[in-house]
C-alpha cells in the first residue's frame, strides 16, 4: 500500500528557481570571536578599550590607543567536535585544524601637539590587517534509530502535481533536452528521486495525476543517518585610521574588503527495514567578496572609565556558487543518479547592520573589567540577482523577514597584572539564537538544490581564558577558548506533510576548543 501525503505542494513559485536560502544567508554573515590570544582570552570584550590589534576590527577608534607601532601574529589550533541526540540515539564526530588569526602592522605616529603638550590630535595611527572572521571547519555525524518517517515522504510531496510524462527519461531524445535534469519546470529533487523509483503517481478515476508518494509500505520504517563536512572561512583584510584627541577622544575608520570561501559535503542516508537504501549525496561551493566601513569612537570621561561606540555597514558581497548531487537507490531498481555538475549561480548578499556598545573600568593600571553589547540587524538581511535586484529573491527575503530575529551578542571580560610583565585573563560570551520558530527550509518547486536538510540556531555560548608576558618591545599571550553552538538538525522539512510523518528534530552541540598564540614586537 502506497502511502498518501496531506495535501499538495503548498508553495508554488513563478520564475527562476534560485539556489540561494536563508540559510547561507546567515551562515556567511555571522562573525566569530577569532583574533590575538588577548582578545579572545577575554571574549573579545575589547570595544572601549582598544589597544590590541583584533580590538580594531571591532571598534577602530581602538586604534589610536597605540603609542608605538607594532607588528602582530597569532595562530590558532582548533579542535572540534560534535555531539548529536536523534530519537534518543547519541552521535559524535570531529575534526581538528590549524591556521592563522590575524597579521596587522599598525603604524602609531605622534603630531606636533603631542610634543608641545597642546590640546588636539596627537596621534594619528594607522593599520593594515588580516583577520579570520569566521572558521566554517567541522564534522557532524547525527544517527536515528528505526523510525516512520522517511525522506522519500519528503520527495513525493515535495514533487507534488509535476506531470509524470515530465519525469520520464525516454521523452528526452538525443538532439533536444538530454535528461529531465534540463527541464527548468522540474526540480533535480523530484528527478532523481523518479529515477529511482522512491515515489510513485497516484491517479484518480479518471486518470488524472492527484499527486506523489513514497514507494515504501505504510508499515516500514528507515533508519537514518546524516554526515556533514565543512571547509573554509571568512578572511578580512583592512586599512585603518584613527585619531586620538587629547587623549579623552578617540576616532576611527576601517575599510574592509572580506572574502568567504565555503565548500559543504553531506551523505544522507536510510536503511529501509523491507530492504534496500537510499543515499543522497550533496556538494555546495560557495566563494565571494566584499567590502564594507567600520566606524567609531571611544570616550574617556575620567581616567578609569571608557566608553566606546562603532557601527559596521552592512557588507555588499558577490556570490558565486556550484552545487551538484547524486543519489544511490536500492529499492524496486537498484543504480545511482547524478545531477550536472555545471550549476553555477552568482548573486549577491547584503548582510546585516551591527552596532556595538561597549564599556571598560581601567583597575588602578592593575587591570581592567570591560562589557560589550552587539547588535545585528538579521532582518535587514537582503539577497539580490547578480545586477543587484531584489525583486528575483521576493521569496527569499519574505523568508529573512519572517524566519529570522535581530540577534544580541553580550561579552564581558578582565585582565589582571600580577607583576609588571604577567598577566591574566577571562572572559564569557553569549549570541543569541537568530532563528525563530517559523525557521524552515522552503525550497522553489523548480529549485536544482537537492540539499533539504537544514539547521536551526539556538544559542552560542564561548568561556576564556588566557595569560600574557610584556616586555618594553616584545610580547606573548595565550588563550583556551571553549565555543559551544547549540542547533537543531531538521533532515527536511516536513511541515506540511500529515503528522504521522512530521519527523522529529535532532539536537546537535558544537564544541570547539581553541588554544591561540599571539607574539607581537613594538618599535
Amino acid at each position: 500500500m502506497k502511502r498518501n501525503i496531506l495535501s499538495a505542494l503548498a508553495l508554488l513559485l513563478a520564475g527562476t528557481a534560485f539556489s540561494q536560502t536563508v540559510f547561507e544567508a546567515v551562515k556567511f554573515s555571522q562573525n566569530d570571536i577569532l583574533g590575538t590570544a588577548r582578545y579572545m582570552s577575554v571574549a573579545g570584550a575589547f570595544g572601549a578599550l582598544g589597544g590590541d590589534v583584533s580590538a580594531i576590527k571591532d571598534n577602530p577608534a581602538g586604534l589610536g590607543i597605540f603609542r608605538k607601532s607594532e607588528l602582530t601574529t597569532t595562530v590558532d589550533a582548533q579542535m572540534q567536535s560534535a555531539e548529536a541526540l536523534w530519537n534518543t540515539k547519541k552521535a559524535t564526530d570531529s575534526k581538528y585544524s590549524v591556521g592563522m588569526n590575524n597579521l596587522t602592522l599598525v603604524l602609531a605616529g605622534k603630531t606636533w601637539r603631542a610634543e608641545s603638550g597642546y590640546a588636539g590630535l596627537v596621534n594619528s595611527n594607522f593599520s593594515f590587517s588580516y583577520n579570520k572572521l569566521r572558521n566554517f571547519n567541522r564534522n557532524i555525524t547525527v544517527k536515528s534509530n528505526a523510525v516512520a518517517q522517511s525522506m522519500t515522504d519528503y520527495f513525493g510531496y515535495f514533487t507534488g502535481l509535476s506531470a509524470e510524462s515530465d519525469l520520464e527519461w525516454d521523452n528526452y531524445p538525443t538532439g533536444g533536452m538530454s535528461t529531465p535534469y534540463s527541464n527548468t519546470n522540474l526540480s533535480w529533487m523530484s528527478v532523481m528521486a523518479d529515477y529511482g523509483r522512491l515515489i510513485n503517481p497516484v491517479y484518480d478515476t479518471n486518470d488524472n495525476l492527484q499527486e506523489w508518494v513514497s514507494f515504501l509500505k505504510v508499515d516500514e520504517q528507515v533508519t537514518p543517518t546524516y554526515q556533514l563536512r565543512e571547509t573554509g572561512g571568512v578572511n578580512e583584510y583592512s586599512l585603518g585610521w584613527s585619531g586620538n584627541f587629547s587623549n579623552r577622544f578617540f576616532v576611527g575608520a576601517n575599510v574592509n574588503l572580506q572574502s568567504i570561501n565555503h565548500t559543504s559535503v553531506s551523505s544522507y542516508n536510510e536503511l529501509f527495514s523491507g530492504s534496500g537504501s537510499m543515499t543522497l549525496n550533496n556538494t555546495l561551493m560557495t566563494t565571494g567578496t566584499g567590502a564594507n566601513v567600520n566606524i567609531g569612537l571611544i570616550a574617556v570621561p575620567v581616567d578609569f572609565i571608557r566608553i566606546g561606540l562603532s557601527l559596521h555597514t552592512p557588507m555588499f558581497y558577490t556570490m558565486e556558487q556550484l552545487n551538484y548531487a547524486s543519489l544511490n537507490f536500492d529499492s524496486s531498481v537498484s543504480g545511482n543518479t547524478k545531477t550536472p555538475t555545471d550549476n553555477y549561480v552568482q548573486y549577491q548578499l547584503q548582510t546585516p547592520l551591527q552596532f556595538n556598545v561597549s564599556t571598560a573600568f581601567i583597575l588602578d593600571k592593575r587591570g581592567f573589567l570591560s562589557a560589550e553589547y552587539v547588535f545585528n540587524n538579521y532582518t535587514g538581511m537582503k539577497l539580490m540577482d547578480i545586477e543587484g535586484n531584489a525583486h528575483s529573491y521576493n521569496y527569499e527575503n519574505e523568508d529573512v523577514a519572517g524566519m529570522l530575529q535581530n540577534a544580541r551578542t553580550i561579552k564581558v571580560g578582565g585582565e589582571y597584572r600580577l607583576t609588571d610583565n604577567f598577566s591574566l585573563r577571562a572572559g564569557f560570551a553569549n549570541i543569541s539564537n537568530i532563528t525563530n520558530s517559523n525557521v524552515a527550509k522552503i525550497l522553489d518547486t523548480k529549485t536544482v538544490r537537492t540539499d533539504p536538510e537544514y539547521f536551526s540556531h539556538n544559542s552560542t555560548n564561548y568561556a576564556t581564558f588566557g595569560l600574557g608576558y610584556r616586555e618594553s618591545n616584545w610580547y606573548f599571550d595565550f588563550a583556551y577558548i571553549n565555543k559551544v553552538i547549540d542547533e537543531d538538525y531538521y533532515a527536511y522539512n516536513s511541515n506540511e506533510l500529515s503528522n504521522n510523518y512530521k519527523i522529529n528534530p535532532a539536537n546537535v552541540k558544537t564544541t570547539t576548543n581553541n588554544i591561540v598564540a599571539t607574539f607581537g614586537i613594538k618599535f
